[in-house]
């Protein structure tokens, strides 16, 4: 795909998502330096969304509509905040696009001479945008910055809104141990591929280098690395699964935290992932057929149902790991999208999913064992507030410890786990 028609894609994908809030990753296609090029095209002006509709205003006699909006965020985002884009191509290609999907030519006139008129008063824009309130110059919904400024302070909102709009790169993890991650290291420099050790794990983690694609890693198709962030080893460092013991990971897809599992318990391990949705368990599928991981087995099941698999209710099970569904505030610099799905009611949903699954994950644990409840979020409701009011409600149980990540601070995606044991 030409770089033409990525602009042709990003804007087909960008005026669905506004109009439908679809999930942008279900609509990219492509592989390799093309899918790139279009992710960062689409994902881009998903974060900036906000700062984009207001530089597209502030350029404007008038306020841009819906058939015109999605071609002034995709150039807007491409001349201010894409490096290496020049100004012709962002421009000139953008309303070529425009041009393909409209017989009105005046929308594409007006986009044209919005365009030229930011590459003309980009210094002037940058500085009139680093002006306003942090919700606009961050683009984030006013919503999480006033529930984040009430949480954590000015300062630490501002550092949180401004990391969830760095541009993420891959973090893997060299399988299966010490001596794999020194012989990793060695690959990717006989590779030529730049990496730093990651600042919260250096000794489990590698920060690759921007411009390196997963499929060129070392060992990559035949699983020598697990592509995922430190913060998916927090609620398996907390559950701490040993050979031998029965263990389920309730919500398990993508995989990645049932690869730690798998890879710490080894040949002994008594390990069933479990999920419920079809797209959800072709991840956990593919994520655990690369790893080579056919010791783990996989299981479709909803958990909120009366009636569950046998191998779920036939023996309990030593240790659960429940990392539910929630509101992914925790990782909005890898899915910008969910920033702009958030609200009170959403959260009402999700919490109560969340203790649905609490309450029927600890019937299937035998006493003494171990349940560590995590989540990707960083709302007080889907945490800490989640664990106090469930184990008021379950004296059965005990917290032991918990840990929070906070992601400018720790340089992870956000993440809370909880470790709660169930008395004998």
């Amino acid at each position: 795909m030409a770089p033409a028609d990525s602009r042709t894609e990003a804007l087909r994908i960008l005026s669905r998502w506004l109009g439908t809030s679809e999930f942008p990753d279900r609509m990219i296609s492509g592989t390799g330096r093309d899918r790139a090029f279009l992710t960062e095209l689409v994902y881009g002006a998903i974060r900036n969304r906000r700062a984009l509709e207001w530089l597209a205003t502030q350029c404007s006699d008038r306020t841009p509509t819906p058939s015109t909006l999605p071609a002034l965020m995709l150039g807007i985002q491409q001349i201010l905040f894409m490096d290496g884009v020049p100004d012709y191509a962002a421009v000139n290609d953008t309303v070529n696009a425009l041009r393909a999907t409209t017989r009105h030519r005046g929308r594409v006139s007006y986009v044209n001479a919005i365009l030229r008129r930011v590459t003309r008063e980009r210094e002037q824009l940058l500085v009139e945008l680093a002006e306003q309130p942090i919700a606009v110059r961050e683009s984030h919904p006013d919503d999480l910055v006033e529930r984040w400024t009430a949480t954590y302070g000015d300062a630490r909102c501002a550092s949180l809104c401004h990391w969830n709009n760095t541009r993420p790169g891959i973090v893997l993890r060299p399988r299966p141990g010490p001596a794999a991650f020194e012989s990793y290291c060695a690959r990717l420099n006989a590779s030529g591929i730049a990496f730093e050790p990651h600042p919260y794990r250096p000794n489990e983690f590698l920060a690759i280098s921007h411009g390196t694609r997963a499929t060129d890693l070392p060992g990559f198709s035949d699983g020598e690395c697990a592509i995922q962030d430190p913060a998916t080893v927090v609620g398996v460092d907390l559950l701490d699964p040993q050979p031998g013991e029965r263990i389920l990971d309730a919500c398990a897809s993508p995989g990645g935290k049932t690869a730690v599992m798998a890879d710490r318990t080894g040949e002994d391990g008594d390990i069933i992932a479990c999920d419920v949705h079809a797209d959800r368990m072709a991840l956990l599928e593919d994520t655990l057929k690369r790893l080579h991981l056919d010791r783990v087995d996989i299981l479709k099941a909803d958990l909120r149902k009366e009636q569950l698999p046998d191998v779920l209710v036939s023996a309990p099970f030593d240790r659960i790991l429940l990392d539910v569904p929630c509101s992914n505030t925790g990782v909005l610099r890898r899915r910008p999208d969910a920033r702009w799905r958030f609200d009170a009611k959403r959260l009402g949903k999700v919490t109560a999913l969340q203790r649905a699954l609490l309450d029927r994950t600890a019937e299937l644990l035998k006493p003494g064992g171990c349940l560590v409840y995590s989540t990707c979020s960083l709302e007080p409701e889907e945490n800490q507030g989640q664990v106090d009011a469930w184990l008021s409600d379950n004296p059965a149980f005990s917290l032991t410890t918990s840990q929070t990540l906070f992601p400018p601070e720790t340089r992870t995606d956000g993440a809370y786990a909880a470790a709660l044991l169930k008395k004998g």
